[in-house]
């Protein structure tokens, strides 16, 4: 039996916390489907910018995780992240997929 994966979970963090949100999210194969992660850089909130360097340039340094899973285990994923790593410097969107599929 195939995992449904109807919405993609997006998270964006600090790269700091990567280590802990991967961690966390390994632990539950149940409700988290295949993920990657990107290197980016966040710009639009002057207060999200913590270090002078990242002040000076403008933008913040973050890591984007996007999370392919079923619908109903993202209200008891995001939860667990909260109690585990509460912090206003987590983002998180949900979007539908549409569909998805290998090309082999």
């Amino acid at each position: 039996m195939t995992k449904r994966f109807d919405v993609c979970l997006t998270l964006v963090l600090p790269k700091g916390l990567e280590a802990r949100i991967l961690d966390s999210l390994l632990k539950h194969p149940a409700w988290v489907g295949p993920f990657n992660t990107h290197r980016i850089e966040g710009h639009g909130d002057p207060e999200g910018i913590a270090s002078a360097r990242e002040q000076v340039r403008g933008r913040a340094e973050r890591v984007r995780i996007e999370i392919l899973m079923d619908a109903l285990h993202v209200a008891e994923l995001l939860q667990e992240l909260k109690s585990e790593l509460p912090s206003p410097e987590v983002t998180w969107w949900l979007s539908p997929v549409l569909d998805s599929g290998a090309l082999a």
